[in-house]
């Protein structure tokens, strides 16, 4: 695992690429810098096709033509050169005076199966089925409800559960997602101390698998819906710690497990208004033993105009669920309506912020 940089040094330099950015942006009219920035879903659907159709696989053993990459890829080769190009720009390949093209680091990203490869999240993010609710977010400021439902015809779990095809894009996506936030958690929190790691809400259980290993004593649970259960198993089982774990299906708005002495929500919170958000907390709040923590792992908006990546997270959750990322303030609120009172805010270089808080009353 490569070293993750201190929080401070990473904080320092996203302060000096965001003046950069406004520097740059000053530097333009501001039409012109406008249409820049409504222009940007160019560039999601040129990532998209490119990771669609492979390209960075096929650039991976070296540069070739536009015609050879269309030959491995059957796609169209004057369409495929056109889409090269201006992915140059965008800097996912480089053109060289021959006419080939070859991979940059950036573009190394859409390789499937290696480190660092994010390709699962950008074919969820550039799927036509993630892009359409993204087109009513007006509707969705206007009316204060989630989009996914005018776009789609149903809330976002029913979908899935009855689109499987989109629904292994997604959750290869928080998969993903997962595995690139977890070096960044275990820079920033010790879970050696814990005997029995309860992972609530944790999808096919990788987060689960990652905390085992993390901590190779502990047992763990997972909470899940029953139709993740099957995907949790396996993956559990190939990150061997199956004979470790234990899996438990229900909703965490009726029930928890109530043997743990760590409680896990990564990413579960957000998902939901206040109002069910203190639901699922309560419930879990009832069910911890005495001398258990809880850890949320969320983002945490910061005020003012600070730049972070929640500000716009936040419209996602608007959209698609009808959830909300949280301030310091709003989480406190939050859990002390719970019962449950904030012990420290663990920042890390990534969005996520570890929040850890034990039963207050």
């Amino acid at each position: 695992m490569s070293r993750v940089p201190p929080v401070k040094v990473v904080r320092a330099a996203t302060a000096v690429r965001t003046a950069l950015l406004t520097l740059t942006r000053r530097m333009v009219p501001p039409e012109i810098g406008l249409l820049e920035l409504a222009s940007g879903f160019m560039g999601t659907q040129a990532v998209y096709a490119a990771a669609k159709l492979g390209i960075a696989d096929v650039l991976a053993d070296g540069p070739l033509s536009a015609d050879d990459i269309a030959a491995e890829t059957g796609s169209d080769p004057d369409a495929t050169y056109r889409l090269l190009r201006a992915c140059v720009m965008f800097g996912l390949f480089t053109e060289s005076a021959d006419g080939r093209f070859g991979l940059t680091p950036l573009g190394s990203g859409l390789r499937s199966g290696v480190p660092g490869s994010i390709l699962p999240v950008i074919l969820m993010l550039g799927d036509p089925q993630y892009q359409g609710p993204w087109g009513r977010l007006a509707y969705s400021v206007e009316t204060g409800e989630p989009a996914v439902e005018v776009a789609l015809g149903k809330q976002l779990w029913e979908y899935l559960d009855e689109n499987p095809e989109f629904a292994a894009t997604f959750n290869n996506a928080m998969t993903c997602l997962t595995a690139l936030d977890w070096p960044t958690v275990v820079a920033a929190y010790d879970f050696t101390p814990y005997s029995t790691i309860v992972d609530i809400g944790g999808g096919h259980g990788q987060l689960l698998a990652l905390m085992l290993g993390a901590s190779p004593t502990a047992k763990g649970v997972l909470q899940e819906r029953e139709a993740l259960v099957g995907p949790a198993e396996a993956q559990l089982r190939e990150a061997g710690v199956r004979d470790r774990c234990r899996i438990e299906s229900g909703s965490f708005f009726e029930t928890a497990p109530s043997d743990g002495d760590l409680y896990v929500l990564r990413r579960v919170i957000h998902d939901f208004d206040d109002e069910q958000a203190v639901e699922i907390l309560g419930t879990v709040r009832r069910h911890m033993p005495r001398g258990s923590t809880l850890l949320l792992l969320e983002s945490v908006v910061p005020a003012g105009n600070t730049p972070h990546f929640a500000k716009a997270l936040d419209l996602d959750m608007l959209i698609f669920v009808g959830g909300r990322e949280r301030t310091e303030r709003q989480f406190t609120t939050l859990l002390d309506r719970a019962g449950f009172r904030i012990n420290r805010i663990l920042p890390t270089v990534s969005t996520l912020s570890l929040i850890e808080a034990v039963p207050g009353r």
